[in-house]
């Protein structure tokens, strides 16, 4: 690293600790990877904060020195470095945030989640417990140790006194609803009685939270699952990646669903050939160019992606979406969450498809559906078949794009 991108203050800080800063680092920036002198293998992070050591300052970080669990990275040491500048000396764990390793692969399994989710919810009630709050704890608070081990590694909000107990544990509860799938796959792999971690998640954050209970109930939900990580030449890559405070993953795969993607309804019977070609009455565009009437299209496509889902042929969702697009990436985590099980009888019901508002684009158009998932059976690797009863009727608008093979659906959107 060029020297003269670190700050002097930081720069004889580490000196004086013999060592020397080989990237920026820590959570959103803001500090400093440094390797020692002697032994280039060993680091450590610096993190500075815009504060006061005053006594309240000096009274906290006293506590977050001595608070110690596996999965709360650790306070080494805090100085004044700066009048109106403090430095921590904080343990550098490996891996991939939770946002990076979620950039990386596909939704979380709820046995994952409960992985995710618990051990975190622990590391906040030893700072509380120890009369400490940590502020938002975001899915870049976190990181995935590469034996799969989640560590809170985040001090600053600790340091600073901001945020309350209640807000922390909410923060976390929403960032891993983030990270579990849509919240309509529950409506195709969930059996009748049954709950998702999503569902008790977001329960949860509309109550009073006691987070006991919480952890036991999800452990009820399902049994902890070790997280899939990506290869170890990506983690590798990926912690250097973020040492170096970029965010240098690979290329988005077709395997993620974006951030509040919604798997959508679709059409009961049809065949997938239906999704090929034209239908209906023409539509002209603003190019007049003759294309076939989108909400007829909405509705083959919906029958197409039906047979699909059914069949479970993530390569045959090419033909029914914009490959790559937010809804393929949606039904690609869709099917990836489905482990093995396969689905029968699945009928969907349109109740109504109409042309919604203008997407402001030759080559695009919306439609509203009105749609209701019908009873189907879901039948496990064991060959165990659970019958999951009717959904309640729901409406998404879809925006399809026209391509060389026709109308594909590019998004798909809450009413």
């Amino acid at each position: 690293m060029d020297p003269y991108l670190v700050p002097e203050d930081v720069d004889r800080a580490l000196a004086a600790l013999g060592l020397v800063a080989v990237a920026p680092a820590g959570p959103e920036g803001g500090g400093w990877l440094a390797a020692s002198r002697d032994d280039a293998s060993r680091y450590v992070e610096l993190h500075v904060l815009p504060a006061v050591l005053d006594d309240e300052l000096a009274r906290r970080l006293d506590v977050l020195r001595a608070v110690r669990h596996p999965h709360l990275s650790q306070l080494l040491d805090a100085t004044e470095i700066a009048p109106g500048r403090v430095a921590l000396l904080v343990e550098h764990v490996p891996g991939l945030t939770v946002a990076e390793l979620r950039a990386a692969r596909v939704a979380l399994t709820d046995g994952e989640g409960v992985t995710l989710a618990v051990p975190v919810l622990q590391a906040l009630t030893a700072l509380h417990d120890a009369g400490l709050v940590h502020g938002p704890v975001t899915a870049s608070s976190v990181v995935v140790r590469p034996d799969g081990r989640p560590v809170l590694v985040d001090l600053r909000g600790a340091v600073l006194g901001t945020g309350s107990v209640d807000g922390d544990v909410r923060r976390w509860l929403s960032t891993v609803i983030a990270q579990l799938p849509a919240a309509d796959v529950d409506r195709l792999v969930v059996p009748p009685g049954g709950r998702s971690l999503r569902e008790l998640l977001e329960d949860a954050l509309r109550a009073d939270v006691d987070v006991p209970t919480l952890v036991a109930a999800c452990f009820e939900v399902a049994d902890p699952e070790a997280l899939h990580l990506p290869d170890a030449g990506t983690l590798a890559g990926a912690d250097l990646a973020r040492a170096a405070g970029r965010r240098a993953l690979p290329a988005r795969p077709a395997t993620r669903a974006p951030r509040g993607a919604r798997t959508w309804a679709v059409a009961a019977g049809g065949a997938l050939a239906l999704a090929v070609g034209g239908w209906g009455v023409s539509h002209r565009t603003a190019g007049a160019v003759e294309r076939p009437d989108p909400v007829a299209a909405a509705v083959a496509l919906s029958h197409a992606r039906s047979e699909v889902i059914g069949a479970g042929e993530v390569a045959a969702l090419d033909d029914v979406e914009v490959p790559g697009g937010p809804a393929h990436r949606a039904d690609v985590d869709l099917l990836s969450s489905f482990q093995g099980r396969s689905v029968e009888g699945l009928d969907i019901a349109v109740r109504s498809a109409t042309p919604a508002s203008d997407p402001g684009r030759a080559d695009a158009a919306r439609v509203e559906v009105r749609s209701a998932v019908t009873s189907h059976v879901v039948v496990d690797p064991d060959g165990t078949r659970t019958r999951v009863p009717a959904s309640p009727e729901s409406v998404v608008v879809l925006e399809l794009r026209w391509t060389d093979q026709g109308w594909r659906v590019w998004k798909v959107s809450p009413s």
